[in-house]
């Protein structure tokens, strides 16, 4: 869900993906960041970082493994960002599925789990009406994740987390994109911008956790992923 929920869904129209997309929490049910950091996990809200990136930074990162991969993603990754290791939960195709994937990580490892999102790129097709500014580009995706009218809800170990105050925008950012990817194009070097929900997490506790979202999008077409991640902490 980033999980890619990210914005291409199926051929032909643009995929509402991850991360994430992604994978992949609209539903504030009460329970929030604050119930979360007493039970272990603690969400990192919107504005701070994990290894001196905050969500902008994440998405960015998200999108460009899209674009320079072909499906199957890899569902369980490590990055390392400024000299730290970070735990990536994603997903392996951004078609709508219900899904369930076993990652393994350490104790004291932050972890990016990819939610809905959307992009906008310098390739043909891939920037609805819009130019290829930066600008442009960013204007573009903000749009085309709100008028996908999305909707998400994720749990943490049962817990109901609101990702809708955890929306990032990014700047430009480059990206190259594999061939046989989601968009077609001669030229692999571009520029994308996005826009979208993702979940940075610290303070795991040993043992297995639970991450579960259910994410749907009404345009431009009607879609619903399903994404459990069972992260065991070791």
């Amino acid at each position: 869900m980033g999980i890619r929920f990210v914005s291409r869904y199926g051929h032909g129209t643009r995929q509402f993906a991850a991360v994430t997309t992604v994978i992949g929490v609209m539903l504030a049910l009460g329970v929030g960041t604050a119930a979360l950091a007493t039970a272990g996990p603690h969400v990192v809200p919107a504005g701070g970082k994990v290894a001196g990136t905050g969500y902008a930074y994440w998405l960015a990162r998200e999108w460009q493994l899209q674009f320079a991969n072909t499906p199957p993603y890899k569902a369980c990754q490590t990055m390392t960002v400024n000299g730290r290791k970070v735990g990536y939960l994603g997903i392996k195709s951004i078609a709508p599925a219900t899904t369930s994937y076993a990652c393994s990580e350490h104790a004291g490892r932050p972890l990016y789990v990819i939610e809905l999102s959307a992009e906008c790129s310098t390739f043909h097709g891939d920037h609805l009406t819009f130019g290829t500014t930066d600008a442009q580009l960013t204007k573009c995706a903000r749009i085309e994740f709100r008028q996908g009218t999305p909707a998400q809800a994720t749990t943490i170990d049962g817990h109901a987390v609101d990702v809708s105050k955890l929306i990032a925008t990014t700047s430009v950012y480059r990206v190259h994109n594999a061939k046989g990817n989601f968009v077609t194009s001669a030229n692999p070097s571009g520029r994308s911008a996005a826009c979208g929900w993702g979940i940075l997490l610290t303070g795991l506790a040993k043992g297995r956790h639970v991450i579960h979202s259910v994410a749907k999008i009404t345009q431009p077409v009607s879609a619903k992923w399903v994404y459990t991640w069972t992260v065991t902490v070791h």
